[in-house]
């Protein structure tokens, strides 16, 4: 293969790339987040349910 067709293949390569890198550090603080707010808020509903019942926890 001549030099240029391989130089044009990369640059094709290298236009396709996404716009946005996110990291593998991102996503795992990403899903982290998540959970998080996932836990948080299963919590307050047992709390306000438990609060509504009448009893109190703190």
């Amino acid at each position: 293969m001549s030099e240029s067709r391989r130089n044009r293949r990369k640059n094709e390569r290298k236009k396709h790339q996404p716009k946005s890198n996110i990291t593998k550090k991102d996503k795992i603080i990403a899903f982290v987040v998540i959970v998080l707010i996932f836990v948080i808020a299963a919590i307050a509903a047992v709390y306000y349910s438990l609060h509504k019942s009448g009893l109190t926890l703190f």
